[in-house]
C-alpha cells in the first residue's frame, strides 16, 4: 500500500469511526501477570535488553563463533543474504537429498521467507505426518555452544523434530543471545506478553552431537536485509524485538487500521520503524507518520525499545532527507514554522486555528479537528506559578 492509498485508506477508518466505537488497547492484564513472575520486573527488562544488545553490537564476531561450535559438533552453516539466496540454498540441500516431502512448522519467519511458495515452486509436499525431513525454526541460537533453543506446541511436535533424520532449521542473524544462561529471561518474557501466561511452553535446547552420523543437521542463518538495521545506530536496538506483538496490542493507531496497510508478516508499531528498511523504502516511508506519539509501545515493550522514539527519528530522517512526498514536505515545514513560534500560539485559539487551516490548505489527507485549549502555555504556566 502506497503513500497515497493508505491516507485514503486512515481516512475511511476515521469515518467508520464517528460512531465512537471504543477500542481496548490497555495492558493492565499483561503487567500484572509479568510483576507475578517477576520480582522487579523493570530489573528483568533491563537484564534483558542488555543481554540482546551485547550480542547485537558484536553480531559478525559471535556468528562466526557459533558457525564454529555448530560446525564441529557435525552441523552444517548456510550463510543466506536475502530470501532468493535462501531459496536456492535450500532447494539445492533438497534437491541433493532427493527429498520429495517435508514436515514444515510454520513461523512468523516462515512467511517472511515465503517458504510454502518456495516449496511448492520446487514441487515439494508438506507433510505434516512425517519426520524423515523436518523444518523448524528455533527460537534462538546460542553463541558460545553452538546449540539451537526450540520451543514446540506439544509432546507430539518435539519428537517428531528431535527424532527425524534430516533436521533444517532456520533463523533470522539476529535471533541469538550468548550462553545458555541467557535463556530463561526470554522464555518467561516471551510467555507473558505474547501468551499472557505465566509459565512457558514445552522446549528443549539442542546441540548437534559428532556421534549422529546418521543424521544430517542444517542451520540457515539468513540476513533478509536486517543488515540495514544493523548498520543504523539511530534505529539498531529494534532489533532487540523478541516478537511477542505487545507494542500491536496498546496502539491506538493499529487497533483502527489493522494489518491491511502494512501488506506484510510485519505489521504495527515495530513495522513502522523496520519495514522501510527491510523492504522498498517507497512503498513503507509513509507508516511512521501515522503514529500518534502516545508512547503505549515504548511503556509496554518487554525488551525495553524506545518504539516511539525510534518512529520519531524515522520521521526526522526522512523529512531530512528528503524521502518524503512533496506536499507532505510542504505541510511539515509550514507546521513546524507554526507550531514552533511562541509569538504565533500565544495567539487566541480561533486564530490559531483559521491559521492552520490556511496553512494546510484545506488539504484531505490532514485532519480538520484541531482543538486549542482556550488558554495559551504561557497562560497554564502563570497559573500553575499562582
Amino acid at each position: 500500500m502506497n503513500t497515497s492509498s493508505y491516507k485514503k485508506y486512515l481516512l475511511s477508518c476515521s469515518e467508520s469511526l464517528k460512531e465512537e466505537k471504543e477500542i481496548n488497547f490497555s495492558s493492565d492484564v499483561t503487567t500484572d501477570i509479568a510483576q507475578n513472575v517477576f520480582k522487579n520486573l523493570k530489573k528483568a527488562k533491563k537484564i534483558a535488553s542488555d543481554i540482546k544488545t551485547k550480542f547485537i553490537n558484536k553480531i559478525s564476531d559471535n556468528l562466526v563463533i557459533f558457525d564454529k561450535k555448530f560446525t564441529e559438533n557435525s552441523g552444517h552453516v548456510h550463510w543466506c543474504i536475502a530470501y532468493n539466496d535462501f531459496e536456492i540454498k535450500l532447494r539445492r540441500l533438497l534437491e541433493k537429498g532427493k527429498t520429495k516431502s517435508v514436515n514444515l512448522f510454520p513461523s512468523y519467519f516462515s512467511e517472511e521467507l515465503g517458504l510454502k511458495n518456495i516449496l511448492e515452486n520446487a514441487d515439494i509436499e508438506i507433510d505434516n505426518e512425517q519426520n524423515d525431513t523436518v523444518i523448524f525454526f528455533p527460537k534462538f541460537g546460542i553463541v558460545n555452544t553452538g546449540s539451537l533453543f526450540l520451543e514446540f506446541s506439544s509432546s507430539f511436535d518435539m519428537e517428531q523434530v528431535l527424532s527425524s533424520n534430516t533436521k533444517i532449521f532456520v533463523l533470522p542473524i539476529t535471533d541469538f543471545v550468548l550462553k545458555p544462561d541467557d535463556i530463561e529471561i526470554f522464555v518467561y518474557l516471551y510467555s507473558v506478553y505474547k501468551n499472557h501466561n505465566d509459565f512457558p511452553y514445552l522446549s528443549s535446547l539442542f546441540t548437534p552431537q559428532p556421534l549422529e552420523k546418521n543424521d544430517s543437521i542444517h542451520v540457515f542463518l539468513v540476513d533478509n536485509s536486517r543488515s540495514n538495521i544493523i548498520a543504523n545506530k539511530e534505529i539498531r536496538s529494534i532489533l532487540n524485538c523478541i516478537n511477542c506483538d505487545a507494542c500491536k496490542t496498546v496502539c491506538p493507531v493499529y487497533n483502527m487500521v489493522g494489518d491491511k496497510p502494512f501488506d506484510n508478516v510485519f505489521s504495527g508499531p515495530y513495522a513502522n520503524v523496520v519495514l522501510p528498511f527491510l523492504e522498498n523504502t517507497d512503498n513503507y516511508k509513509h507508516l511512521c507518520f501515522s503514529c500518534t506519539n502516545c508512547g503505549n509501545c515504548s511503556s509496554v515493550c518487554p525488551m525495553n525499545i524506545p518504539v516511539s522514539e525510534l518512529i520519531i527519528r524515522n520521521k526526522k530522517y526522512f523529512f531530512e532527507n528528503k524521502i518524503m512526498d512533496i506536499s507532505d514536505i510542504r505541510i511539515s515545514k509550514v507546521l513546524s514554522k507554526t507550531l514552533s513560534s511562541r509569538k504565533l500560539m500565544n495567539q487566541n485559539k480561533v486564530m490559531k486555528y483559521l491559521r492552520i487551516k490556511l496553512l494546510i490548505n484545506n488539504s484531505k489527507s490532514v485532519s480538520n479537528k484541531f482543538i486549542f485549549s482556550s488558554k495559551t502555555f504561557n497562560q497554564q504556566y502563570g497559573l500553575k506559578e499562582e
